[in-house]
């Protein structure tokens, strides 16, 4: 455990210099289970279980640095978590560390005046042991899988005070509150982390307040 914290305090160290700007601060909590769902279609919900049904919870902390990329309303955001995979008897459970850097884009609904809020986020993930499923989605292949990899994630969030008794309940104590749904994503990037082309899929639902 103490390994796990100080790769962490690395990791938040290379990634979230920029994150001393002044924007808002958000904390997330997620929770997520592996998935055999192809990358490609995992975005729209498609969704297949691993066999060991293993699962993660995981909490970040990021914060605002930007609030437009070239120009465009998107909102720019470093960001470093902290990840515990339940093997559910496979193997020992085992833990996880991310840093990565998220662009946000606010999507007003047509035709209701709604939004949602779109992320997706870039970086590194780091294990202290490989996750079960992904074990063996590697040796399919002939090949192991390693501790770190490139990270990828995606969200598709509900601002809560769009609405206007969440609203109320809200006002001057938080800046905002976000339900929604998460996919995070570690692999090799066509063998550049490894031996051979591959990841693993983890999906679920997070809860964020920012502030």
């Amino acid at each position: 455990m103490p390994r796990i914290v100080l790769i962490t305090l690395l990791l938040a160290s290379t990634f979230c210099q920029a994150a001393h700007a002044e924007g808002e601060t958000n904390v997330r909590l997620n929770w997520v289970k592996s998935s055999e769902t192809d990358l490609y279609t995992v975005v729209i919900g498609d969704f297949d279980g691993s066999p060991e049904s293993n699962y993660a919870m995981a909490g970040s902390w990021g914060r605002q640095y930007s609030d437009t990329l070239f120009g465009a309303p998107i909102a720019m955001t470093g960001n470093v978590g902290v990840q515990w995979f339940n093997e559910r008897g496979y193997q020992p459970d085992g833990w996880g560390a991310n840093a990565y850097i998220k662009a946000l884009y606010d999507w007003r609904l047509p035709w209701i005046r709604k939004h949602l809020r779109l992320g997706l986020g870039e970086g590194l993930s780091y294990v202290t042991r490989i996750p079960s499923s992904e074990q063996r989605d590697f040796a399919k292949k002939g090949v192991e899988s390693v501790k770190l990899m490139n990270y990828l994630e995606w969200t598709m969030d509900v601002p809560l005070r769009q609405f206007a008794p969440l609203d109320k309940l809200l006002r001057n104590r938080v800046e905002e509150v976000y339900v929604g749904f998460i996919v995070w994503h570690r692999s090799t990037v066509f063998g550049l982390f490894g031996d051979s082309q591959g990841g693993i899929n983890f999906m679920g639902f997070g809860f964020e307040v920012q502030y």
